[in-house]
Formats: C-alpha cells, sequence, structure tokens
C-alpha cells in the first residue's frame, strides 16, 4: 500500500449559509431570523470542554478578547429560505455499512509507540490540505443530478473533477469535513443543522483523502447521536479521523499516520461550537492551553513531525484574531511542526513564528473554502497547501511550501432559489476565466460582474508572494 495508518496511544453568505454569525460582520437576514448560541473555550460544561484532569490548569480568557465567538450570547441568524426546525428522531440506531477495508479503531490497543524507527536520509513525503468542505442543500441537489444513470443516489465525484489528480498524487492528502455526516439523527439537509450523505465521504476516499478533521463549529449540529452517527460511520473506513473523540481515552490517543516511513501526528481542536448542547459520554475538542501542551508532549514522542489542525478565527475575515495569534504561539512553544487552521471560509496569512529550539512552525491561519454554495465571491476563493515533509540528516523539515488557489463556481436556475443553484465545479483559479466569473452566481449579490483579476487579488492580497504559485507573482 501507498500509504497506511498506524496509531499511538498515549496518556448570511457565509453568515447565512454556515450558521455561525462573526461580530460586527454585515449581517443579511430578514424577519424571521432567530437567536442561536455558540460555545467557545474554555467552559465548564463536562462534554463540550476538554475533560477535567487533576494536572490542568484553565486558562481565562482575555477579557475582551477578538474571537468569532466571544461568549454564549452572541446572536445567531439565519434566514427563511434556510431554515430548519430542530427535532430530535427516534429512529433505532442503524449500524455503519461494512467495507472491504480494516475499519479504524479509536480503543486504546498498545502501548505508547516512542522506540526509534528508521527512516532513511533525505526521505520525504507530499502533503495536500484542502479547507472547508460545507456541504450545502445546494451541494447535495448538484450530487443528485450527478448521479442520474448511475444507480446511485448521489454521485459528489464530478464536482472535484479538476482537482482529482492533485489529491492523487500526494503522498498524504487532508481534508476538513465541514458538515457532518450524522446519518439518521436528522434528515439529509444542509444549513443550518448540516447532515451530510455518507457518499460524500465514500467520494472523498476515492478521490484519495488519507486524514479527515472533525472539529469544527458544525460538529454538534444533530446533537449526541448525530455526532456518535459520524464517528461510527468513519470507524468502518480505513482513513485516518481527527476531532471527534468517543471518551476520554480516546481524546489522548494520539492520531498518527505513516508516509514514507515518516511518521506524522494530527491533533484537531475547535475555538467554537454552534450550539451550549452536550454531548452525552463524547468529547468535543474545544481549545484549551493545558490539553494543547499535554497532546502536543505526547505527539512529540511518538512522531516525527506534528501538526495542529484548529478551526479558529473568525468567519468572513481575512484578519488573525488575538485568540489565533495566542494559541498559534502557542503551539510554537510547544514544539508543533505545523498549523493548517479551517473556519473562516475565505483565505488566510500564511507565516512562519520561530519556535524556542531555533526551529520555525509553517503556520496557515485559514485555507478558506473547498465547496461550498456560500454567496459571497470572496468566500468561492480557497486554497490548497501542499509541502513536503524531509528527513535532512535526522531532522524532519518543510520544503516546498505553496498553495493552489481554487475557485468553486455554481450558477442560479430561473427560480433564483438557494437549494437550485445548479452547474456546481471546483475549479483551479488558473483554469478560471473572466467568461465562468461572469456566469457566477455570486453577481447577484456584489450587484456588479466580478473578474478574474478581483478573484486573484483574494489570493495575492493575503498570501505572502513566497507561497504563491509563478503565476500569481
Amino acid at each position: 500500500m501507498r500509504k497506511y495508518l498506524k496509531f499511538a496511544a498515549v496518556a448570511l453568505s457565509t453568515l447565512l449559509l454556515c450558521g455561525c454569525m462573526p461580530e460586527d460582520a454585515v449581517t443579511e437576514t430578514d424577519s424571521t431570523a432567530e437567536t442561536r448560541q455558540t460555545v467557545t473555550s474554555p467552559q465548564p460544561l463536562d462534554t463540550l470542554a476538554p475533560f477535567d484532569d487533576p494536572d490542568d490548569t484553565k486558562t481565562e480568557q482575555t477579557p475582551g478578547e477578538e474571537s468569532t465567538a466571544e461568549n454564549n450570547t452572541e446572536t445567531q441568524q439565519q434566514t427563511e429560505t434556510d431554515k430548519v426546525t430542530e427535532t430530535e428522531t427516534d429512529k433505532p440506531e442503524t449500524k455503519a455499512e461494512e467495507t472491504e477495508k480494516e475499519p479504524v479503531t479509536t480503543e486504546k490497543e498498545t502501548e505508547p509507540d516512542s522506540q526509534p524507527h528508521d527512516v532513511p536520509d533525505g526521505a520525504s513525503a507530499s502533503f495536500i490540505f484542502c479547507g472547508d468542505n460545507l456541504v450545502h442543500q445546494a451541494v447535495i441537489n448538484n450530487a443528485k443530478r450527478y448521479a442520474q444513470g448511475t444507480g446511485q443516489e448521489y454521485n459528489f465525484l464530478p464536482i472535484y473533477d479538476d482537482v482529482a489528480s492533485i489529491i492523487k498524487k500526494a503522498d498524504c492528502a487532508v481534508i476538513n469535513q465541514e458538515s457532518q455526516i450524522a446519518g439518521d439523527a436528522s434528515e439529509i439537509q444542509g444549513y443550518p443543522k448540516f447532515n451530510t450523505p455518507e457518499q460524500m465521504g465514500d467520494d472523498l476516499i476515492t478521490l484519495g483523502y488519507d486524514v479527515v478533521a472533525l472539529a469544527n463549529n458544525h460538529m454538534l449540529d444533530n446533537k449526541t447521536k448525530g455526532l456518535q452517527n459520524c464517528i461510527n460511520y468513519w470507524k468502518t473506513k480505513s482513513v485516518l479521523t481527527v476531532g471527534a473523540y468517543e471518551n476520554k481515552t480516546d481524546y489522548d490517543t494520539i492520531r498518527t499516520i505513516d508516509v514514507n516511513g515518516i511518521r506524522v501526528a494530527f491533533l484537531s481542536y475547535t475555538e467554537m461550537t454552534n450550539s451550549d448542547r452536550r454531548a452525552d459520554g463524547l468529547i468535543t475538542p474545544l481549545l484549551d492551553e493545558a490539553t494543547v501542551k499535554r497532546h502536543i508532549a505526547s505527539a512529540k514522542k511518538v512522531a516525527d513531525f506534528v501538526i495542529v489542525m484548529p478551526h479558529w478565527g473568525k468567519e468572513d475575515s481575512f484578519d488573525v484574531t488575538k485568540t489565533q495569534k495566542k494559541y498559534a504561539q502557542l503551539f510554537a512553544e510547544c514544539g508543533a511542526d505545523a498549523v493548517v487552521g479551517m473556519h473562516s471560509h475565505v483565505t488566510g496569512k500564511i507565516e512562519y513564528i520561530d519556535r524556542p529550539d531555533g526551529k520555525k512552525m509553517l503556520c496557515a491561519y485559514s485555507l478558506g473554502n473547498f465547496v461550498s454554495t456560500m454567496e459571497y465571491a470572496r468566500d468561492m476563493v480557497g486554497l490548497m497547501l501542499k509541502f513536503d515533509i524531509v528527513n535532512d540528516n535526522g531532522s524532519f523539515t518543510i520544503k516546498n511550501v505553496g498553495v493552489i488557489p481554487t475557485v468553486t463556481y455554481f450558477v442560479y436556475t430561473s427560480s433564483m432559489k438557494l437549494e437550485d443553484r445548479t452547474d456546481l465545479k471546483l475549479y483551479l483559479l488558473s483554469d478560471f476565466t473572466d467568461e465562468l466569473a461572469a456566469k457566477h452566481a455570486y453577481n447577484h449579490h456584489e450587484n456588479k460582474t466580478i473578474r478574474l483579476k478581483e478573484l486573484q487579488k483574494y489570493v495575492t492580497d493575503v498570501v505572502d508572494k513566497q507561497f504563491l504559485p509563478d503565476y500569481l507573482k
């Protein structure tokens, strides 16, 4: 096998469709809007905050600190078009479909594997990271159309045709699956209580993804049952998942993957959830200083390279928040090698941060959206982040860092309904044209015709030149 998993156990457009409204954001609501709450870390709730540990010292949030959701009374708004009434289903739990591949277990089975392993000098592994895969109702409906004549109910693969070869080529491909695969916890639907068809997960595996991040503000959209169903589904698949945990032991089990002999650990946390609901018995990994310190220390004992994937920041904002700066510095001080952030739905800054040991940590604050049908041009442009991990005389370093910008394309039908947006496809920005931009549905919201140069500026105005492809320099 090219890649194999190895676990080591150790102690409104944006606002409308995503369902988490940032401070000072331009709202797009109507008289039917209702309020929703978010929960940010740290919180005293038993199963929303990291579990109690006598050695942990909880850190209080700095008064007035900028955050996507600073307190539990922040208003969340949605339009009548996308409003969904929250209900609990009484349907019995269904066993996730078995696959030919051996299921990935999250139970603690072995002692920490900190024994040295031979990695040839010069060995390298290529990685590709993709941002928020957010399956709105229009994405679901497009997958239904693409499935016609195939015998399947959904087919998401055609959406990714333009990037499929890039994903396959990487030694390790990683994606943030933002909308939850919640099974029978609710009906299949988009915003605001996302429940994505299982076919999306199957198609991501077909595309070649090896690691799937699950920690995000939507992970409690379908309450405890939805999160448990999500975990159960991914346990039947031979991919590494990080960010959703069944119990305390599972939470402290460091996820690692061996890529060309290089052992890489993945950690994932979320700054907030869209609800103050509890996930009974399950762990939602909210950002917490003591937990981060403990996990990175454990990860460094069992892996050659440590990657942190935080779901953080302020939606629809290109700026780095105080919370992001605080935790980015903490990750570096603890010795993380790379940080790949998600959540803001727009492209983010990329930089190197000095570590105490003299090395540098790569930090990409946001890759933006991968696939979604959010309304504005800024939300349609995303980044695929690529880099190589190389063994340089026993020191594992990052080389060849760069971004591959993308654009999600869709148009309105004559109905102009949100769920009827069609012709959905993810394009490489390098392949996108003014002709396609002029047809894009976001022109109805920008009240002008968007041009390719404007889309390119969502990358060049944010990402440092050293990380850009040649055609954008």
